[in-house]
């Protein structure tokens, strides 16, 4: 049996809080205990290491039993769990994992798939000093030496370069030089996930030709979740705002790309140029403000006599004149005084 001492840690994933304890090996489930302070604690569930985890109400007991202790103390400690548990072997032959014909087995299936990656972690674990190859699947996903995998960004993919299935990364680098490695976490998606837009089944062949993401805990098709992202940003400032100021019969618009971002991660969030009875409006969201800015045609008004006090982002470019809202409420307080300043009807 091993013992090691740990704290447990507070983990989040997508929208799931639990408490998590980190071990040196891969563990056997079955045979593991944790006592803290002498008494048991049964963990709710094990990752794919063996390596306990807890609930979230599990983790706020164990937090607060550390600062009761440290009030009393006068000082900060850490709050112990004791853990013993025997060791899993990892006894799969590396080549299933580790090589150009055991990774192309695997990618007939995500089920195949998904057991050759974890097969990498779980290796890893067991054999710290030694290191993976590093390839590339469908010109799209970086396996690394430490068992980690990369998305590729999308713009750097060439497909008339004649990139296969699987390669080793240095014969990738050859094929395509210069590239850059996503930001976003990759999104390989569990065996039978279903995209919650469509409806269908992800497949194999989705991960080759429509990559996905994965939001919140749930797996889609990257087409269908960037126009129903995309759907979700015109819904925001038609019907959620700019029908509050005018009848929705009495105006119509266009998309427009997006006039604070124009990387491929905002690709899917259009700004909007609304044709109003009065003139024209640029609307589309900038980090925490809303970009407001009515248009040459827009009747004209005074920015400083009715934004003077303001103290945004404020801006007179020849007949066109703009301002940041900080939230929908000062867009809608905004939209309306130029409304009633500038159309009878509405004053």
């Amino acid at each position: 049996m091993i013992t090691e001492t740990k704290t447990i840690r507070s983990c989040v994933s997508g929208k799931e809080y639990f408490g998590c304890i980190t071990l040196g090996k891969l563990a056997v489930p079955e045979s593991m205990t944790v006592t803290v302070l002498g008494k048991k604690i049964i963990p709710s569930s094990f990752d794919i290491y063996g390596h306990p985890k807890f609930t979230e109400e599990q983790e706020a007991l164990y937090r607060f039993k550390r600062e009761e202790i440290n009030r009393k103390k006068g000082e900060y400690l850490p709050l112990e769990a004791i853990v013993t548990y025997e060791e899993r072997p990892f006894d799969i032959p590396r080549e299933s994992f580790d090589s150009l014909y055991g990774i192309s087995e695997s990618i007939s299936s995500l089920e195949k798939l998904n057991n050759m990656l974890t097969n990498r972690k779980l290796f890893r674990m067991a054999n710290k000093n030694e290191y993976l190859g590093k390839f590339i699947i469908f010109g799209r996903f970086y396996l690394d030496q430490f068992a980690q995998i990369w998305s590729l960004n999308a713009k750097d993919i060439d497909d008339s370069i004649g990139i296969s299935d699987v390669e080793y990364m240095d014969v990738f680098v050859k094929k395509l030089p210069s590239f850059t490695l996503s930001s976003n976490s990759f999104a390989i998606p569990k065996p039978n996930s279903i995209c919650p837009c469509c409806g269908k089944m992800i497949t194999i062949e989705d991960i080759k030709t429509n990559p996905c993401e994965l939001i919140n805990g749930k797996y889609y098709h990257s087409s269908c979740f960037k126009n129903f992202r995309r759907l979700i940003e015109v819904d925001k400032l038609t019907r959620c705002l700019m029908d509050l100021i005018y009848d929705y019969k009495d105006y119509t618009f266009d998309l427009i790309p997006n006039g604070y971002c124009n990387q491929d991660c905002c690709d899917y969030i259009p700004w909007i140029k609304f044709h109003t009875p009065d003139g024209d409006i640029i609307m589309g969201w900038r980090k925490r403000v809303i970009s407001i800015e009515w248009q040459e045609n827009y009747k004209l008004f005074d920015m400083d006599k009715l934004f003077g006090k303001e103290n945004v982002t404020k801006w007179v470019n020849g007949k066109k004149r703009g301002i940041h809202a900080w939230g929908d409420g000062k867009a809608i307080e905004y939209l309306e005084k130029v409304q009633k300043t500038v159309n009878p009807k509405y004053s």
